[in-house]
């Protein structure tokens, strides 16, 4: 009988194979959960326990809940080769979320004032190229072009990629963080890494967010407040759904404040 963390390990090893960005990280997370809470040997798993755990997370948001059920439907596909049943993994409605957005020129202020050259590099790009979080920590220095002046996202959300544009402002900002902290590289190192090597985490960035400029910020909110700066300077909706790599017009309909709707600005 494989052990949980047997199982786990190879689990990883599958999800990786079939997702991209942080999605397997995630998927593993809240499956290692369910099977905590199932207090089973995870090959017996089974319906009813899908069920149960669902019920037992029946107050948690309505995205998490969507994200664990859809990483379970994943661990008893890919690895158990089971089906699941609707009844057992039924999901909550879609909530349509309305990005929260902050003022980008006071933003880009209090970042100016940032004197840590690594933190002060990561919110720039973030906020200037409207990134999420894991196109951030994905970031490797080839992906940096200064002479087309743009930066390459690679493998990004639904394993896209996509060009955006890097201002001359956020360019000389990493000039000044690649000249303190980097001699001896590769073109394919990692643009922003960890205290002890590898990437930079998602955790640090929404820490650093938090610091220099809201108590209550998410990361993702810079890239909200960038693309809505960009629609109230007369930027077509467009333009700016092409940016942020959106799949629909739909999604990016939600980072149009009030006061931006039905008017020729977003047209």
């Amino acid at each position: 009988m494989k052990t949980k963390s047997e199982v786990l390990e190879k689990f990883k090893h599958l999800l990786e194979v079939k997702y991209t960005g942080s999605t397997p990280a995630n998927y593993l997370h809240h499956v290692k959960l369910f099977l905590d809470f199932c207090k089973k040997p995870p090959l017996r798993v089974n319906n009813e326990d899908i069920l149960n755990y669902n019920i037992s997370i029946r107050n948690t948001s309505n995205s998490n809940r969507g994200v664990a059920l859809s990483a379970i439907t994943a661990y008893f596909v890919l690895y158990l080769k089971k089906k699941i049943k609707l009844s057992a993994a039924i999901r909550p409605p879609r909530q349509i979320m309305v990005a929260k957005f902050y003022n980008a020129e006071i933003l880009s202020e209090k970042i100016k004032n940032i004197s840590n050259l690594k933190h002060k590099a990561i919110l720039t790009i973030a906020l200037s190229g409207w990134l999420r979080v894991s196109e951030v920590v994905n970031l490797k220095i080839e992906d940096i072009n200064k002479d087309l002046m743009i930066i390459h996202i690679k493998n990004s959300k639904r394993s896209k990629d996509r060009n955006v544009t890097l201002s001359e402002n956020t360019l000389n900002v990493l000039r000044i963080y690649f000249a303190a902290y980097f001699t001896n590289y590769k073109k394919d190192d990692y643009l922003f890494t960890g205290q002890f090597g590898g990437k930079y985490s998602a955790n640090s960035c929404n820490k650093i967010g938090k610091q220099y400029l809201d108590t209550k910020m998410r990361f993702h909110n810079l890239r909200s407040s960038g693309a809505t700066f960009a629609l109230e300077s007369g930027m077509s909706l467009l333009g700016v759904s092409v940016m942020l790599g959106h799949a629909k017009i739909e999604t990016t309909k939600a980072y149009i404040p009030a006061r931006l709707k039905n008017t020729k600005q977003v047209c």
